[in-house]
């Protein structure tokens, strides 16, 4: 996985947590993309340091010491939070509460 898709998926789920700080799966699969940029691309810090209306930065640091800052499209990053992947449980109850409706 490239540097830049594993800091995508990290920030999307980063993205996720700070939505829905219950969510458990959403934390493991940030910590996943987390071990992925430390381990595999050797970043000692990474993190969202500011968004305007269509990106949003983050900064990154090796262990070398070079320091970039890079940035997302907003709407892409923000799409797992606007659209989020529902279980097959879960799709099956917003169903019937709209049925209800």
């Amino acid at each position: 996985m490239s540097l830049m898709d594993a800091l995508f998926y990290w920030l999307q789920m980063r993205l996720v947590c700070d939505s829905r700080p219950e969510d458990s799966a959403a934390r493991e699969t940030a910590a996943f993309f987390a071990q992925i940029l430390s381990e595999d691309h050797g970043l000692v810090s990474f993190s969202v340091t500011s968004a305007d209306e269509t990106k949003i930065y983050v900064a990154y640091r090796t262990a070398d010491g070079t320091e970039r800052t890079v940035w997302f499209d907003r709407e892409a990053a923000e799409q797992l939070v606007k659209s989020p992947i529902l279980s097959r449980y879960e799709k099956e109850q917003a169903e019937k509460e709209q049925e209800r409706s």
